[in-house]
C-alpha cells in the first residue's frame, strides 16, 4: 500500500543490403522479423488482442495480426483534423487525438479558433474492427491534443499547447456519445514557482487510483484520480533544478536540450517503479531514468538507461514512446533502434535484445501475444520475435529522419 503524502552488448548496428536485406550480424541478441505490414503514415501503434490501432497523421490505420506472420491492413480512416499522432483504445472505444484543424487560419487570427471546428480528441466505436463508427468530439481549442490515455470510460487528455495554458483534463466517456470534462489539473495553480513555458504536461498514463503525467522540466507528477472531478497531487520526483527560471535565461535552448524533457512516463504494473523517458533535440539524448516509488513521500532514482550515441550530432538518437511489463522494458529509440532490457532488478536494467535496421525509425514498442510490435515511422509495423522469423530489415520504407513533431513555438 502506497503512502500518499505531499509532497558491452553484442546486440547490431547492422548494415542492410537494401531495405528487406539480411542485416548483417549473426548476433543471437537481435530481434527477428516475424511479421511486417506497411502502413503509410505510421506514428503510435497500440494492440489489443489480435488488432493493432496505429495514428497516420490524417487518421488511423486498423492491422488484423491473427496471423502475426502475414498481418492485414484492413483499412485507413480520416478523421476531422491534422497532426493526428496518437490513438488509445479501451474495449470498444477507440480515442483518436489531433493537433491541427482542417482549415489554415489566416494572419492575425488564432489557430483554429473556429468553435465548430473539430479539434481535439475523437472517439470511435470499435466493437468491429473492420468498421469503426465516428461517436463525437472532446474538442480542445485552439491548439489541439497531442497525447492521451483512455482506461476505464475515462479520457485523460495532456493539453500540452500553448505552453502557457498546458494542462491535464480529465473526461467522463461512460457516454461516448457525449463526453462530459469532469476536472482539469494545471501545474501552476498548486506550484506558482513553476510558471514557465518549460513546464507543461506532454503525456499522460492513467493505472489504478493513479495517473503520471510527463512534465517536460518540472518532471513526472503523480495524481490520485479516485475521484476524477478532484485530482490531487500526491508525489513528483524529476523536476530539473531549473525548472523554477521562468522566462530567464534562453527558455526554448531549455525546451528542446537536456536536462529535463520528461516526455513519455509508464509505471510497472506493480505501480513500485515508474519509468521517465526524455526526448531531446539539442545536446545529449535523452534517455529513461527509473525511479523507486514504493513510498510516494519518497521517490528515489535507482537507475538511468542512456542514449547510445549512434548518429552523432542528430537528435533521433533519443528516447520515445515504450512499454513496461512485469520484468521487461520494450523501448524505441527513433533512429537508434529498438531495444528490449530486463528489468527483473530495476535498479539494473539489463539490454537483452535490439533491433536496428538503417533506414527506420521508430515511434513506438509495446509487447503483445509474445511479440514485440514496433511502428517505423511513415512506413508501417514490423513484429519482432526473440528467436523466430528473418534477421532483416523491413521491406517497406521506413522515414529516414524523425520530424520536429513537437516543436511547436513561433520563433
Amino acid at each position: 500500500m502506497k503512502a500518499t503524502g505531499a509532497l558491452g552488448f553484442a546486440g547490431f548496428t547492422g548494415v542492410t543490403a537494401g531495405r528487406g536485406g539480411e542485416i548483417g550480424t549473426s548476433s543471437s541478441e537481435t530481434l527477428r522479423l516475424f511479421g511486417e505490414v506497411a502502413v503509410s503514415g505510421a506514428t503510435e501503434v497500440v494492440t489489443q488482442n489480435t488488432w493493432a490501432y496505429v495514428a497516420t497523421g490524417d487518421g488511423f490505420a486498423v492491422v488484423d495480426w491473427r496471423n502475426s506472420n502475414r498481418p492485414q491492413l484492413v483499412g485507413t480512416w480520416d478523421a476531422p483534423g491534422t497532426g493526428i499522432a496518437d490513438v488509445k483504445v479501451d474495449g470498444d472505444l477507440l480515442a483518436v487525438s489531433t493537433q491541427g484543424g482542417e482549415h489554415d487560419h489566416g494572419p492575425g487570427e488564432e489557430p483554429n479558433a473556429d468553435p465548430d471546428a473539430q479539434i481535439g480528441t475523437h472517439l470511435y466505436d470499435v466493437s468491429d474492427p473492420t468498421d469503426p463508427r465516428y461517436l463525437s468530439t472532446f474538442q480542445v481549442l485552439p491548439e489541439g491534443v497531442h497525447n492521451a490515455h483512455l482506461v476505464d470510460d475515462v479520457l485523460y487528455i495532456a493539453k500540452e499547447a500553448p505552453f502557457d495554458e498546458s494542462a491535464l483534463i480529465i473526461v467522463d466517456v461512460s457516454d461516448p456519445a457525449n463526453p462530459t470534462e469532469s476536472s482539469r489539473w494545471i501545474l501552476e495553480e498548486v506550484h506558482p514557482e513553476l510558471d514557465s513555458v518549460t513546464n507543461f504536461v506532454h503525456d499522460v498514463y492513467a493505472q489504478g487510483d493513479y495517473a503520471y503525467l510527463a512534465y517536460w522540466d518540472a518532471g513526472c507528477r503523480v495524481l490520485d484520480v479516485s475521484d476524477p472531478t478532484d485530482p490531487v497531487e500526491v508525489s513528483w520526483f524529476g523536476q530539473t533544478e531549473n525548472a523554477d527560471m521562468g522566462m530567464d535565461g534562453d527558455p526554448w535552448s531549455r525546451v528542446y536540450g537536456s536536462p529535463g524533457n520528461a516526455h513519455y512516463v509508464q509505471p510497472s504494473p506493480d505501480g513500485d517503479h515508474v519509468y521517465v523517458g526524455a526526448e531531446t533535440y539539442a545536446g545529449e539524448s535523452g534517455g529513461i531514468t527509473v525511479f523507486d516509488v514504493s513510498d510516494f513521500n519518497d521517490p528515489q532514482q535507482v537507475a538511468t538507461i542512456e542514449a547510445e550515441d549512434r548518429n552523432p550530432g542528430i537528435f533521433p538518437d533519443t528516447s520515445h514512446n515504450f512499454d513496461v511489463t512485469p520484468n521487461r522494458l520494450y523501448t524505441s529509440w527513433y533512429n537508434a533502434g529498438a531495444r528490449v532490457y530486463d528489468t527483473t532488478d530495476p535498479s539494473n536494467p539489463q539490454k537483452t535484445y535490439e533491433y536496428d535496421p538503417d533506414g527506420s525509425s521508430f515511434w513506438t514498442a509495446v509487447r503483445a501475444r509474445g511479440f514485440t510490435v514496433v511502428s517505423d515511422i511513415g512506413g508501417g509495423l514490423a513484429f519482432l520475435h526473440e528467436d523466430r522469423g528473418e534477421n532483416r530489415a523491413p521491406s517497406f520504407d521506413g522515414a529516414d529522419s524523425v520530424p520536429y513533431h513537437d516543436r511547436r513555438h513561433d520563433d
